[in-house]
C-alpha cells in the first residue's frame, strides 16, 4: 500500500507554492499473511490442497477469539468472580474492610484492563447496531468479530435478569470505574461532595432516558447521525482513544470528570444513554437482592444519606432503574456501627449496652452511636 499526503501551507504565501506530496509505503507484515497458493513441496499437491481449502473456510472471528485468547481468558477470570461476589454478596459486605478493598481492585481492575488494555467498553452504539441487525438480517459473524465485547454482552443480559441493570454500571464499565475512582480519591483528601435535592435529583433522572430515545429515533432516519449523537458519550474519548482527540472532545470528556469530582458518577446519574436503555429490559429482573429493614426510610435515613448516587429514595426504597449495585448499602445494613436495626438487636441480647443514638456530622453522613 501506498498512502500520498498532501501538504499544503497552512497561510497562503504572497508567490504561488506548489503542494508537497509525502508518500508513505507500507507493506502487511508477513506474520499476517496466510499463504494457502504455496505449500511445502514434500507433502505433494494432493495433501496440501485439503489444507489450503481449510485455511480458506476458516472463520475470520475464530481466528480473531484465538489471538485475544488471554484477554478472554483474564475476562472469563473477572465475571466468574463478579458473579461470586454477587452471589455471596452477604459473606462479602459482612466483612467491611475486605469488601471496600475487593470493590477497589475490581474497579482498577476493569479501568485498566477492560478500558485501557481491551478497549471493552460497551456504548449505545452496540445498542443500535444490534437493534438494526435484527431488522435487517441479523448474522452472529458480525458480532462474534469482538469477543470482548461480545462476551461482556452476554454477561450482562444474564445479570439483568438476575441483578437489574446495576451490574455492568457499578462493576464493569471503565468510564464509571473512572469516575468512581477520582471521586474516592477526592473523598479521601477532603473535598467537600455537593449533594442536590432529592427532589431535583430525580427530576434530572429523566433526561439519560431522553437523550436515548432520541439517538434510538434518530437511527432510523440516520444510522450515522445516531452514532455522531451517541457522542455525548465520552467513551470513546476518555477510554477507547485516551485522550487521543480533537480538543473540544478532550475538553467535554475532562469535564464531565471535573464535575464527578464534586457530585459522584454525574454522568452516570443524568445522561448516560447506555445506562438508560439497560434500565428499560432489567425492569424484568427474577430476584431481589438487596435487603431492607422496617426502619429503612422510616426512623434510619443512613444508606439513603450514604448512597454514592442517590438511588434510594428518603422513604427508604432503592430505585432498581438507578442503583448501580455497589452494595455498600448492604454493608451498612449489616455493619453493627451503622445500622440502627443491628444495633437495637445487640442491644436485646446485652441489656446493658445504651439505646443507639443518631449523629448527623457536617459533611452529611450519618453515624449510629
Amino acid at each position: 500500500f501506498r498512502l500520498d499526503l498532501t501538504l499544503v501551507p497552512a497561510v497562503p504565501p504572497s508567490a504561488p507554492v506548489a503542494p508537497a506530496v509525502v508518500s508513505l509505503e507500507y507493506r502487511i507484515p508477513d506474520r499476517y499473511i496466510v499463504s494457502a497458493v504455496h505449500p511445502p513441496a514434500i507433502r505433494g499437491e494432493e495433501s496440501a490442497q485439503p489444507l489450503a481449502k481449510e485455511l480458506m473456510q476458516a472463520p475470520l472471528w475464530q481466528d480473531i477469539w484465538w489471538a485475544r485468547r488471554f484477554e478472554i481468558a483474564v475476562l472469563a477470570v473477572m465475571l466468574v468472580g463478579l458473579a461470586g461476589i454477587l452471589i455471596f454478596q452477604r459473606a462479602i459486605v459482612a466483612r467491611i474492610r475486605f469488601y471496600y478493598r475487593l470493590r477497589t481492585v475490581y474497579l482498577l481492575l476493569t479501568f485498566v484492563f477492560l478500558g485501557l488494555i481491551a478497549n471493552a467498553q460497551l456504548s449505545v452504539v452496540n445498542v443500535l447496531t444490534f437493534f438494526h441487525a435484527l431488522l435487517s438480517g441479523f448474522r452472529w459473524e458480525l458480532f462474534l468479530l469482538d469477543p470482548m465485547v461480545f462476551i461482556l454482552w452476554g454477561f450482562v443480559a444474564v445479570s439483568m435478569l438476575f441483578w437489574g441493570r446495576g451490574v455492568f454500571c457499578g462493576w464493569l464499565c471503565p468510564f464509571g470505574a473512572l469516575q468512581e475512582l477520582i471521586n474516592a480519591l477526592a473523598r479521601r483528601i477532603g473535598i467537600r461532595q455537593i449533594e442536590l435535592p432529592f427532589e431535583l435529583h430525580e427530576r434530572l433522572w429523566m433526561i439519560k432516558y431522553v437523550v436515548f430515545l432520541v439517538i434510538f429515533a434518530v437511527s432510523f432516519s440516520s444510522i450515522m447521525a445516531a452514532f455522531g449523537l451517541a457522542e455525548i458519550e465520552p467513551f470513546k474519548t476518555a477510554i477507547t482513544m485516551k485522550f487521543m482527540r480533537n480538543w473540544q472532545f478532550v475538553a467535554y470528556a475532562a469535564a464531565l470528570l471535573a464535575v464527578g469530582v464534586f457530585i459522584e458518577r454525574f454522568f452516570c446519574r443524568y445522561f448516560c444513554p447506555l445506562g438508560a436503555a439497560l434500565a428499560i429490559p432489567a425492569r424484568m429482573r427474577m430476584f431481589e437482592w438487596l435487603k431492607r429493614y422496617r426502619e429503612c426510610g422510616n426512623e434510619c435515613h443512613i444508606c439513603a444519606r450514604r448512597c454514592t448516587v442517590q438511588a434510594i429514595h428518603p422513604l427508604g426504597q432503592i430505585n432498581p432503574n438507578e442503583c448501580i449495585h455497589c452494595l455498600k448499602c448492604q454493608a451498612n445494613y449489616y455493619d453493627p456501627n451503622v445500622c440502627i436495626h443491628v444495633k437495637r438487636r445487640i442491644e436485646r441480647r446485652n441489656p446493658r449496652t445504651g439505646p443507639p443514638t443518631v449523629v448527623a456530622s457536617s459533611r452529611g453522613s450519618t453515624n449510629v452511636s
